[in-house]
């Protein structure tokens, strides 16, 4: 198979790591890797653009129900056959859904990089879709809905989902509900994987002790599909909507409130001064929520906030669990900081330049894990087209002035643009 190679000479080294490359398979699919020699291990993520908001209404949780049936058996192996594969050399696999897309990986030693890599192809190339495992699946995964359920922060998180994104696909459960994964059908299966793997839009990540020309000779004698001849079905951007607030009752020990509003997603210019905006929202024990929920007035335990960037939008939740009686006094603690992030309170040089500190910190600890750099370059090439040095991250958050702050704040902070969830206790 016929393909292009680039060094992205731009990128980071730590560690003795060379820089990141990328090579483009005649068919479309992308391979990135990042060689660090002294290391004896690597981390290997199968990525893929679909996630649960380009399922079709009726046919939520699709994507998910295919990721979970992956492990479950192949053409090729059963499921204790392919987990016992695994393990027998240490490996550790797993995989996620997310709103835009799916992702398989592995973690494993250098040594058994053949074995491993064969494994996680036939996985995702060859599942047998087996219809008696397709039933124990759904039976699994409506145990997993139920065990959410349980969850107060799945519950109210989900809720407000609902509340920001109203009927756009971003509203979708990744899990689906439990009527439509009753509904989902072997045939529904083999459509939405049909329209899941289009080569054009699969990224193959490696991070760790494997060459590059080793994983691209690998990746190309195994993901042969032919060159997409359709363009993928584009996304539709979601709309602003009026805030909405929900009010819930709950079998729960204690009430929930969530604030959330919808953002700009990764592509926008503000990006970086939103990453600090959470940070110094409720992001560690200094930042204004904890500050005043927990510390100043002794209103919940869990607190703080919560930002999530798409392609094309993004949502910044504040969240805290209190005492049925104190949620209200609870949300309005959060609209008071609120105002005075904007009004009373701006954000000065000194807290700007420690939640600065903290994503520096965080950026550059991320390196020293072979699965936190994996993700990095499957994501980075797959949501934004190319990988973007660590160095580059560090100065576009340096570079964040305190008025760029503050007209983030203004934009986003306002206490009327905010929907919230309450939880009440039954």
């Amino acid at each position: 198979m016929n393909y292009n190679s680039q060094k992205r000479s731009e990128s980071a080294s730590i560690n003795h790591a060379t820089a990141a490359e990328i090579t483009t398979l005649s068919n479309g699919i992308r391979i990135v890797s990042e060689y660090v020699p002294d290391v004896h291990s690597f981390s290997l993520g199968i990525w893929i653009a679909s996630g649960s908001r380009d399922e079709i209404d009726g046919r939520e949780g699709v994507f998910h129900f295919l990721e979970h049936l992956a492990f479950r058996r192949t053409e090729f192996r059963s499921t204790k056959a392919l987990a016992d594969a695994f393990e027998q050399m240490g490996a550790y696999s797993n995989a996620f859904t997310t709103k835009e897309h799916t992702c398989f990986y592995v973690r494993a030693l250098s040594k058994d990089f053949s074995k491993v890599y064969s494994l996680m192809a036939e996985l995702t190339l060859s599942p047998a879709l087996d219809p008696k495992d397709i039933e124990k699946e759904r039976m699994i995964i409506i145990e997993e809905i139920h065990s959410c359920e349980d969850e107060p922060e799945e519950v109210i998180f989900e809720a407000g989902e609902g509340a920001l994104f109203a009927s756009h696909s971003l509203a979708h459960s990744i899990t689906g509900t439990i009527e439509t994964v009753s509904s989902i059908t072997r045939t529904d299966l083999l459509h939405a994987r049909s329209n899941m793997f289009r080569p054009d839009e699969i990224v193959i990540a490696v991070a760790g002790n494997i060459p590059h020309d080793l994983l691209v000779e690998h990746v190309a004698s195994t993901f042969t599909m032919p060159k997409a001849t359709k363009k993928s079905q584009s996304r539709i951007k979601p709309r602003k909507n009026r805030a909405k607030h929900i009010v819930q009752k709950r079998a729960f020990q204690q009430g929930h409130v969530l604030l959330g509003r919808v953002t700009s997603g990764l592509f926008s210019r503000e990006r970086h001064a939103l990453i600090l905006l959470n940070i110094i929202l409720g992001e560690g024990m200094s930042s204004r929520l904890y500050q005043s929920i927990r510390e100043k007035h002794g209103l919940g335990y869990t607190v703080y906030s919560a930002l999530d960037l798409y392609t094309d939008s993004g949502t910044l939740y504040l969240y805290t669990a209190s005492d049925n009686a104190n949620i209200e006094k609870a949300k309005d603690a959060m609209m008071h900081e609120c105002h005075r992030l904007i009004h009373t309170a701006p954000v000065g040089k000194k807290e700007l330049e420690r939640a600065k500190a903290q994503v520096r910190s965080s950026v550059i600890m991320s390196l020293e894990s072979m699965s936190s750099r994996m993700q990095a370059l499957g994501r980075g090439l797959l949501e934004e087209g190319h990988i973007e040095p660590f160095q580059e991250t560090i100065q576009k958050i340096d570079a964040v002035t305190e008025d760029q702050l503050a007209k983030v704040a203004a934009s986003y902070c306002e206490t009327s643009g905010w929907s919230s969830v309450l939880i009440q206790t039954q």
